[in-house]
């Protein structure tokens, strides 16, 4: 016989096995919602991980940027500059905040990088040198000579290494120059020499002796011609070495001034012109200084001045100074003509030896003969031996300004 199960009983069974499948749902459920928490809790570990190995990459990037003295850019697939060295403010005349995220064509205005950025970018190293306007206020007629280096990151953008050439490009200029203009400067001279002494030889097999004293007197001229530029070669190599010392003692520059005006005067009454001392505000005129040598700066830009007059053109010897209260307290000299003026382009260069404007094509020439190109040369570094500075400001058909700045104590 069967025994009948109780409704009740029965109903009580089927609710515990549901409820125990029920809590078996939940704890598989409660599981995998953990091992997703943990999964997650891991991978923003790893993040965290990742995040910090990159921050200490940048840190260490932004450490060796800071570090090198060239011009380093990284730029992205697009061209665009993700970083940039401190070094760059010098060249591209920009902050590195403002280079951050602007094209490599508007920061460098040079089609020539881009197609090295673009090259490097598709994984080739390439190199050259490229010319860069200055953008620095007030040199946008200047040019900077850049080694360009370019290569892959090793991710998908491009390190651009820009290194400064323009010293290295100049001295070599110079260099080449120097050697040309010497051998221009004693070529001359010596040329003429050989020609007035074959005329006199000439002259003497004939038994003629007429002319022969006034050949001789020009082989005279360009004899002390070759004497003066050897003397000034050897006091500015004295000068640059610094070997000989200077015989320090008061130097009164109204004196000094004074005497080298009355010097030259009668070479600029040939022309008409005339030569001022002049003295803004009560100063004690006496500085520390080697008398020689700045006598050789005053009669050297006096004497440029003169000689590069026009007929009747004023040369000024103006004296002036500081304020006592100064820390620094300083005597300024200008010697200013009424000349024929100095481009701008050559104002850069005209303290360098053997550079002498009136060489240059176009230029007017001087009411005086050409020099040696080595007086400027020799009162800088005489100047820049007492510690002090000298600067040319100049206008065309106006005149040029030397203004020198020679400490009091």
């Amino acid at each position: 016989m069967i025994e009948t199960v109780s409704p009740t009983l029965l109903f009580a069974a089927l609710f515990a096995l549901a409820a125990l499948i029920l809590a078996g749902r939940l704890r598989r459920r409660r599981n995998q919602v953990d091992d997703s928490t943990s999964r997650a809790a891991r991978e923003g570990e790893r993040a965290d991980r990742e995040s910090a190995r990159a921050e200490r990459r940048a840190q260490r990037l932004d450490a060796l940027l800071d570090a090198t003295d060239d011009a380093v850019l990284r730029v992205l697939p697009d061209l665009t500059i993700r970083a940039a060295s401190p070094a760059c403010r010098e060249i591209l005349a920009r902050e590195v905040d403002d280079l951050r995220g602007r094209p490599l064509i508007e920061a460098t205005v040079d089609h020539r990088l881009e197609e090295l950025a673009r090259e490097a970018l598709s994984g080739t190293i390439s190199r050259g040198e490229i010319s860069l306007r200055d953008l620095r206020p007030g040199h946008s007629d200047e040019m900077r000579h850049v080694q360009v280096t370019a290569a892959p990151d090793g991710d998908d953008g491009a390190w651009i290494l820009l290194r400064d050439l323009t010293e290295v490009v100049r001295l070599r200029q110079i260099r080449t120059e120097f050697v040309d203009n010497l051998s221009h400067e004693l070529r001359t001279p010596l040329s003429t020499i050989r020609l007035l002494a074959e005329s006199i030889a000439t002259a003497g097999e004939r038994g003629d002796a007429s002319g022969a004293k006034e050949r001789a007197s020009q082989i005279e001229v360009e004899v002390l011609h070759l004497v003066q530029m050897a003397d000034e070669m050897l006091d500015l190599a004295t000068l640059e070495s610094g070997e000989v010392a200077l015989r320090t003692a008061p130097v009164d520059l109204r004196d000094l001034a004074q005497e080298v005006a009355t010097r030259f005067t009668p070479v600029a009454t040939r022309h008409g012109g005339k030569i001022l001392v002049e003295e803004v505000g009560p100063s004690p005129w006496m500085v520390p200084g080697d008398r020689d040598r700045l006598r050789q700066v005053f009669a050297n830009l006096v004497h440029n001045g003169v000689k590069y007059s026009r007929p009747e053109g004023k040369v000024s010897i103006r004296l002036s100074s500081s304020s006592a209260t100064e820390a620094n307290p300083y005597v300024e000299i200008q010697v200013a003509d009424e000349g024929i003026g100095i481009e701008r382009r050559h104002l850069s260069r005209i303290f360098e030896r053997f550079y002498t404007v009136e060489r240059i094509p176009n230029e007017t020439p001087s009411v005086g003969g050409a020099g040696t190109g080595l007086g400027l040369a020799i009162a800088r570094h005489a100047i820049l031996r007492h510690g002090g500075s000298i600067e040319a400001d100049s206008t065309v058909g106006v005149g040029t300004t030397f203004t020198i700045r020679l400490p009091l104590r």
